[in-house]
């Protein structure tokens, strides 16, 4: 029996998200607006991009995987 975890596939078909655009120095206020800030939101939406990828390609790698080893058969 394979207790290997399986990859969430659903990733797939997950819209993708934008990857955002890193704000320049000169944007930011400087009044520490906590999560308002473009540099906070810039981090939160590049956090969540980034996660997003790596679930995409850890999918794309088990697919890839799995075909293999379905030629082999």
């Amino acid at each position: 029996m394979d207790t290997t975890p399986k990859p969430d596939l659903s990733v797939l078909s997950e819209p993708l998200l934008p990857e955002p655009v890193k704000p320049e120095d000169w944007e930011c206020c400087g009044s520490e607006c906590g999560d308002a800030c473009i540099q906070t939101i810039y981090f939160q939406e590049k956090a969540a991009y980034d996660a997003q990828q790596l679930r995409l390609w850890i999918a794309r790698q088990a697919l890839a995987a799995e075909g293999a080893e379905n030629k082999n058969d």
